[in-house]
C-alpha cells in the first residue's frame, strides 16, 4: 500500500539560478524506510521540507495515506499532516523531562499522554531515565528520546533529517541498527535524509539518489550497488573500475590484459570494463591474465586497496587479502571475477 506519492515535484528558490529538485516523482511503501541521499546541494533536504510542509513546491503535487496534501496553491498546513520529524540536532526542549518532551508532541491527542509517552520511552529502550534532562543523556539516548516524540503521537509517516549526523563512529553502527528495529517494530513509514553511503546501504529498504535536483535512480541498496543506472550512482557507492577495451571474437582486449568473455561477439567497437575493487582478485601469480604496476596501496585492517596502473599512467582499483605482502612499483597480476560491458562511445 502506498503512503506517500510525489508527482513531478518543481522548487525553485527564488534567490537560485537553478533548482533545487525539479520533476521528482516517486512513492514511498507502508512500512518503508528510503533514504534521500546525494551531496549537498542535491535537494534532499528540500524534499523533506515539502513533505513535511516547511517548503511549498512550485509545480507537481503530496499525497499522504491517499489525501492530496500539496496541490497547486492549496497546501494542508505541516501541524495537520500527521507527520512525525525528527531533526539533525534533535531540538529537545532543555528544560523539560525527557518525559515532559514526548509528552510534549501528545497534548490533544491522547487521553492519557504519560502513559503514552511512557510506553514510547520504554519501546526505544528508556526504562528508567524519565525524568531526566536531555543534557544528562548521551548523544544516542537524545536521539532515542527525539525518535520517542516523532513516533508517540502515530505518524502516518515519520521524517529524519540526518539522523546520525551527531554520533561518533564508535556508536553510529550499534544506534542505526536500534533506529531501524525500533522504526520496524512500530511499523511506522519512514524517509531520511543522508549523505553517508553507510547510513543508507544499512539502514533502508530502498534508496533515492538525487543529484543536482534531479532523481538518478531509486531502487533496493542491493539493486543501486551492482546495477547503477549510470557513472554518479556507481561512483556515489564507492569506487567503480572502468577499463576501456577492444573486443575480439572470444573476449576483450585492454592495456591490462586480456579476457575472455562470450559477450565480447556482442561488440564491434572499443567498450568500457565496469568492476568494484572487489570484483578483482590480487595475486603474485605471473600466470594471471591481466598485470599492471602497483603505484599505491591502502591498509583498511580487513582488506587493503591496491592502486594499479596500465603503460599509460591509467588507474583502477583492486581489493586484496590483508595478509598478502606487495611491494609498490611491483607488477601485480590479477583476474576480474565479475564485470559490466557497455560500449564506450
Amino acid at each position: 500500500m502506498t503512503i506517500l506519492a510525489l508527482h513531478c515535484i518543481d522548487k525553485k528558490y527564488s534567490e537560485a539560478e537553478q533548482y533545487a529538485v525539479k520533476d521528482v516523482s516517486f512513492e514511498v511503501n507502508q512500512g518503508e524506510i528510503l533514504s534521500l541521499v546525494g551531496e549537498s546541494g542535491s535537494g534532499k533536504t528540500t524534499l523533506l521540507r515539502l513533505i513535511a510542509g516547511l517548503e511549498h513546491p512550485d509545480a507537481g503535487h503530496i499525497k499522504l495515506g491517499g489525501q492530496i496534501i500539496v496541490e497547486g496553491k492549496k497546501s494542508v498546513p505541516a501541524n495537520k499532516r500527521n507527520v512525525g520529524m525528527v531533526f539533525q540536532d534533535y531540538a529537545l526542549f532543555p528544560h523539560l523531562s525527557i518525559l515532559d518532551n514526548v509528552k510534549f508532541g501528545l497534548k490533544g491527542k491522547e487521553n492519557n499522554p504519560e502513559k503514552k509517552a511512557k510506553e514510547t520511552l520504554h519501546l526505544v529502550g528508556l526504562i528508567e531515565n524519565y525524568q531526566k534532562y536531555p543534557h544528562q543523556l548521551s548523544g544516542g539516548q537524545q536521539q532515542r528520546v527525539a525518535l520517542a516524540r516523532a513516533i508517540a503521537p502515530s505518524p502516518s509517516i515519520l521524517l529524519m533529517d540526518e539522523p546520525f549526523s551527531n554520533l561518533d563512529a564508535m556508536l553510529k553502527d550499534q544506534v542505526r541498527e536500534e533506529v531501524r528495529q525500533i522504526i520496524k517494530t512500530t511499523g511506522v513509514t519512514a524517509i531520511f535524509v543522508t549523505h553517508d553511503t553507510r547510513d543508507a546501504l544499512s539502514t533502508s529498504d530502498r534508496i533515492a539518489i538525487l543529484h543536482k535536483g534531479y532523481l538518478q535512480q531509486i531502487d533496493t541498496p542491493k539493486a543501486l550497488y551492482e546495477k547503477p543506472s549510470n557513472g554518479y550512482v556507481a561512483n556515489f557507492f564507492g569506487r567503480r573500475n572502468e577499463v576501456l577495451a577492444t573486443p575480439t571474437n572470444d573476449g576483450f582486449y585492454s592495456n591490462f590484459g586480456f579476457i575472455p568473455d562470450e559477450r565480447s561477439k556482442n561488440f564491434s567497437g572499443k567498450v568500457k570494463l565496469l568492476f568494484r575493487p572487489e570484483q578483482a582478485q590480487a595475486k603474485k601469480n605471473p600466470l594471471q591474465p591481466m598485470s599492471g604496476r602497483l603505484v599505491k596501496r591502502v591498509y583498511f585492517g580487513d582488506h587493503q586497496l591496491l592502486h594499479i596502473c596500465d603503460d599509460e599512467g591509467k588507474f583502477i582499483y583492486v581489493r586484496a587479502n590483508p595478509y598478502k605482502e606487495f611491494t609498490e612499483q611491483e607488477r601485480v597480476f590479477f583476474t576480474v571475477k565479475k564485470f559490466g560491458v557497455e560500449e564506450a562511445f
